[in-house]
């Protein structure tokens, strides 16, 4: 029924009047924007959509690279999760940003000093015990597989020169939806030769470099800003040239936002066009972001953490 023939239905002045009030909000809201999920985004050039990274996954309540903080990076809305890739003695892929496993487990010593069945026996500082999920550290493709089981990307950081494991564990799944890997232009370049389906992401500080990407890579789709703080110009570059960008905003962003809930440097990454965000405060970018692309306003404030 139109909002003018339920109006009419009304034959006394006080239901009339209630009625012409009411009328204020019989108009239908204006849809929003259909959202996509991250890599339809990601493969599409006039994809415009602003999406959030979890650095290390989300690890405010778990371990930083561990399935948990996958989890629960896809849990707070996430479309990204950040996390680190190395090998080890014997030539499997697991999950650690540092070079040792001092910092993040219950033991010492250089990463590419264990096997993997040594490092099985490993405690990650600061899990679960009783959620392996928590407590061990991950295989790279069992990364992949909880990825592709969320609905959420992962951004693989190579901290690995054996870009040949690294292909064969995203080949022996298809895993082609889920993983975007940043590294830099020598290394991800051969990559994305051997295997055009692969997504790379390096990273660019100018214009020259970001040419030199395009040179390289033929199915480049994403680029990484290689700066600390917001730069409209290059990012102009980049989108014009068919492009997404991505930029870190956990210095000149995250800490702001989350001692004193200014949101305004989150906001400058935004209004400069950079369509992919990396944070280590998820849980108050994610609706800072979901308002901004609903509502084409990112807020200048919020609820901080700290």
């Amino acid at each position: 029924m139109s909002c003018l023939v339920w109006l009419f239905r009304f034959v006394t002045p006080l239901t009339l009047l209630l009625a012409l009030v009411g009328l204020w909000g019989c108009e239908e809201a204006e849809p929003g924007p259909t959202l996509v999920t991250a890599h339809d985004c990601l493969t599409d050039p006039g994809c415009r959509q602003v999406m959030v990274v979890a650095h290390r996954g989300h690890n405010a309540d778990h371990p930083e690279n561990s399935l948990a903080a996958i989890r629960a990076a896809a849990e707070v809305g996430c479309d990204y999760s950040e996390l680190d890739v190395r090998h080890t003695a014997d030539g499997v892929l697991i999950l650690m940003h540092d070079g040792t496993v001092d910092r993040t487990t219950d033991a010492t010593g250089d990463v590419e000093s264990y096997t993997w069945a040594q490092l099985q026996d490993l405690i990650l500082l600061g899990g679960d015990p009783g959620n392996p999920e928590s407590s061990e550290v991950p295989l790279f493709v069992d990364a992949l597989a909880l990825s592709r089981e969320l609905g959420i990307m992962l951004y693989v950081d190579l901290k690995t020169d054996r870009s040949d494991l690294v292909l064969a564990d995203i080949e022996s799944g298809a895993y082609y939806e889920v993983a975007l890997v940043r590294d830099d232009l020598v290394d991800v370049a051969p990559m994305a030769t051997d295997d055009p389906e692969l997504l790379v992401m390096p990273p660019i500080s100018d214009g020259d470099e970001l040419l030199a990407a395009m040179a390289a890579v033929d199915t480049l789709r994403i680029v990484e800003i290689a700066r600390v703080v917001s730069d409209a110009d290059l990012t102009a570059l980049i989108l014009s040239s068919g492009l997404q960008a991505q930029q870190d905003v956990m210095a000149d962003g995250d800490p702001m936002a989350a001692l004193s809930g200014d949101y305004t440097g989150w906001r400058s990454y935004v209004e400069a066009g950079v369509q992919l965000l990396q944070t280590n405060f998820p849980e108050l970018l994610v609706p800072a972001v979901e308002q901004y692309n609903r509502t084409g306003v990112f807020p200048d404030e919020g609820p901080g953490a700290l």
